[in-house]
Formats: structure tokens, sequence, C-alpha cells
């Protein structure tokens, strides 16, 4: 089987932990755990025609937990630009886990932003988990490969 990828498609890395414990390895020599809101610099840059999954769980927690994923533009001059909502999704307070298949073509720029960037050019994201992040806690980003 081959696989191929389709020019102006970036893929995000496998699996690009937004909330949650991050393991040594060799692209990533660090462990530690992300938190809520925290900013991540995606390693490829994300455009509208990008497909890729939200994964979101957690093991139980004392109420239901809404996690908010938002992505940002990087601009010409290196800043970070508006944030826009790329997806929401709810676990039930008993746990468990949500894919959400997020499409590239339902997202845009922010209007303000729109002059300054050269596309792709959304490349920070980061997740706000609400009312508060559960022990276990875990949010990330996959790559969706077409078939």
């Amino acid at each position: 089987m081959t696989m191929t990828r389709h020019a102006g498609t970036p893929l995000i890395d496998a699996a690009t932990t937004l909330v949650g414990w991050i393991n040594y390895s060799a692209t990533d020599p660090f462990e530690r755990t992300r938190v809520s809101g925290e900013v991540v610099r995606l390693s490829t840059m994300l455009d509208v025609s990008s497909h890729f999954t939200l994964v979101a769980s957690h093991p139980g927690h004392s109420v239901a937990v809404t996690v908010v994923v938002e992505l940002a533009p990087v601009l010409r001059d290196g800043t970070m630009g508006s944030w826009i909502t790329a997806a929401t999704v709810a676990i039930p307070a008993e746990g468990g886990r949500i894919e959400t298949m997020i499409g590239g073509h339902g997202l845009s720029v922010a209007s303000a932003d729109l002059d300054d960037v050269d596309l792709p050019a959304l490349c920070f994201a980061r997740a706000s988990v609400s009312p508060a992040t559960p022990n276990g806690c875990y949010v990330g980003l996959t790559a969706t490969v077409p078939a």
C-alpha cells in the first residue's frame, strides 16, 4: 500500500498533546504535563484543506467537562494573531473518550489578521478545559490522512 501526501495539505505530528502528560521522545526531549490554556506551537501549519482530529478524554470527574480548542495564525512578523474556535466538545462526568474531526474548510483566519498572514498560517493551538481539568485528562490533535 502506498500513501501519498497531497501538496498543500500539511499534516500535524502523529499526536500533538495540548493538555496532558508528554513522555520523552526523539522529537520532544522533555517530560512534562501541558495544562489547560497552554499555548502550543504546532510543528506544521494547518490550512483550510487540512483535516485533523481532536481527541479528548478523562477517566472521570465530579462534573461534566467541556473542552474548547482554539487556533491562531502566525503573523508575518512572527507574532501570534487572533484566536478562532476550532471545536468544542463535552465529556460526561463518568469519563470517556471523544474524537471529533475538524475540517479546515470550516476555519478562517480572523478578518483583522487577513492582511498580515501568508497561508497556511494556523500554527498556534490551545485547549481550555472547564470547569476544571480532571486528573488523567488528555486533549490532543492527530493527523487525518486522506484515503
